[in-house]
């Protein structure tokens, strides 16, 4: 993963990143956040743009920076994430 890379592709590698490393599949992932897993599919698969309102969604479901969502900065992701990186 580069950083800075806020490509659909790179964006979507991260997403499925952090849902392998927290052991969940794509329905558990999504709906946890809030999300239906036809909404949070075409994300991880690189078909559309993340939007801002489901990258909120994961923000909060998953503590996950919106700096590291969308460009892959790693300082601020939580700790159970960042060392699996």
């Amino acid at each position: 993963m580069l950083l800075e890379d806020d490509s659909p592709e790179a964006v979507a590698a991260r997403l499925a990143k952090v849902r392998q490393i927290l052991g969940l599949t794509k329905r558990e992932f999504s709906e946890r956040a809030g999300l239906s897993e036809q909404q949070y599919g075409p994300y991880e698969n690189a078909k559309r743009d993340l939007s801002l309102l489901a990258a909120k969604k994961l923000r909060g479901a998953y503590s996950l920076p919106l700096d590291f969502i969308y460009f892959g900065k790693i300082d601020d992701l939580p700790h159970r994430i960042a060392r699996h990186l």
